[in-house]
């Protein structure tokens, strides 16, 4: 089956050099058939698949979509490309995509050759750390023991003024196991970005961009961190990934 027959399209997963095309197992999305292949244009190559024209299935497809660009990046440099990137044909790959992005997509290959992405995350143990935060602020122990047993009405205010200082305080916890995490490996990385936590127990989201020769460096050094935190913050370490916080946007997106 080949992607401009009818019924079918092109799913792109991300972009490497020509001259190190690389064998797939992963199945990837969709049920076309055929498993990922590399399309080839100058000196790039988009690794793709044959999908059926129509929604992908979300859930089922992020994990076809992960599962290659974590398997291309353990072989070769990757640019991912955002999840759900259809094209309608091979054709239109090569022409309107491949060609018309290939100095700049070419260029970006280059500047990430032999670097990955590794990410770091910390979660709170949400109990000790709200203990923590009355232990610390005579503010907030005040605040909380007056407010401990009474009607909710007859202390709203007091309640709203606890909410405050707790998440001040919070905050302030963030900012002070970010400068930590950050201080620590961004000296054996070549960038680092932070993104903010995406849940209520988050601690840290950070990225780093790090030459593969230096993994196993920097790995003994998130296992150092994580040990002299244990028990007051839980460190989940991934990678090696593409570099997706590292990839310019507008180079790699189909708009």
């Amino acid at each position: 089956m080949t992607a401009d027959q009818p019924g079918t399209a092109v799913y792109v997963y991300g972009i490497v050099p020509a001259a190190e095309t690389i064998e797939v197992e992963s199945p990837g999305v969709g049920e076309a058939g055929g498993g990922v292949r590399s399309v080839v244009q100058g000196a790039i190559a988009a690794l793709v698949s044959d999908v059926e024209a129509g929604p992908l299935a979300a859930a089922r497809g992020l994990r076809g979509h992960w599962g290659v660009l974590e398997e291309a990046v353990s072989k070769t440099t990757v640019l991912p490309v955002r999840f759900g990137t259809v094209l309608e044909s091979e054709t239109v790959l090569v022409e309107e995509y491949l060609g018309a992005r290939h100095d700049q997509l070419a260029a970006q290959l280059e500047e990430l050759a032999g670097k990955v992405q590794l990410t770091v995350k910390g979660f709170y143990d949400e109990e000790r750390l709200l203990r923590g935060v009355v232990e610390r602020s005579p503010a907030v122990a005040r605040l909380s023991q007056g407010v401990r047993g009474k009607p909710e009405a007859a202390t709203y205010y007091d309640r709203i003024r606890l909410g405050e200082l707790v998440a001040g305080e919070v905050e302030q916890a963030r900012e002070g196991d970010a400068a930590l995490v950050l201080g620590r490996l961004e000296p054996l990385a070549l960038a680092a970005r932070r993104e903010p936590p995406s849940t209520r127990d988050g601690a840290v989201h950070a990225a780093f961009l790090v030459e593969r020769g230096r993994i196993d460096e920097f790995s003994r050094a998130v296992s150092e961190l994580a040990a002299e935190v244990e028990g007051r913050m839980q460190l989940r370490y991934l990678g090696p990934l593409p570099p997706y916080s590292f990839t310019e946007e507008e180079s790699v997106a189909w708009a």
